[in-house]
């Protein structure tokens, strides 16, 4: 298990989603601190998306597609429905929302990430399978389009969720 370039790698800036029908296709988000990425996977179609939202709430009119959870969510959803998944039977998984800034206690912007996109998700009938959300240490995320891995790198080590 590791993370590594090559040919079908997509990445997920942030504001950014990427999504893909190809079984040898890798979806990545890089150093997600107090962000969350919020991978779609359908086993049936094998369609896979990839999103890196940055802040739970903004205008709707950002420039960048996903860059808020409250504006973003549903346009990253309609994108992986129309490349072929199904809400219905897709898995959900979302990693990051560290306490990254921790000035005087206040921000707490990873918590407030992580709280907005379950309750975005639940406003919608939708729930995560997994998570990997919290800490204070910042993660890189892949999704293995091909057989839906989830795969989270953390310091020196990669785990799977």
């Amino acid at each position: 298990m590791t993370l590594t370039g090559n040919p079908s790698l997509l990445v997920a800036g942030i504001g950014e989603m990427v999504m893909s029908s190809s079984s040898d296709a890798h979806l990545v988000a890089y150093g997600l601190g107090s962000c969350i990425a919020l991978a779609v996977w359908d086993p049936r179609t094998k369609v896979g998306g990839l999103a890196h939202f940055m802040l739970p709430n903004g205008p709707a009119n950002a420039a960048s597609p996903v860059k808020f959870i409250d504006t973003g969510l549903d346009a990253f959803l309609k994108s992986v429905e129309a490349k072929g998944a199904s809400m219905n039977r897709s898995v959900l998984k979302a990693a990051g929302g560290a306490a990254m800034l921790t000035v005087g206690g206040g921000l707490a912007i990873g918590k407030r990430n992580a709280e907005a996109m379950n309750t975005a998700l639940a406003q919608r009938g939708l729930s995560l399978s997994a998570t990997a959300l919290g800490g204070t240490a910042g993660r890189t995320v892949q999704l293995e389009v091909g057989d839906g891995r989830f795969l989270i790198k953390s310091l020196s080590s990669v785990t799977e969720l």
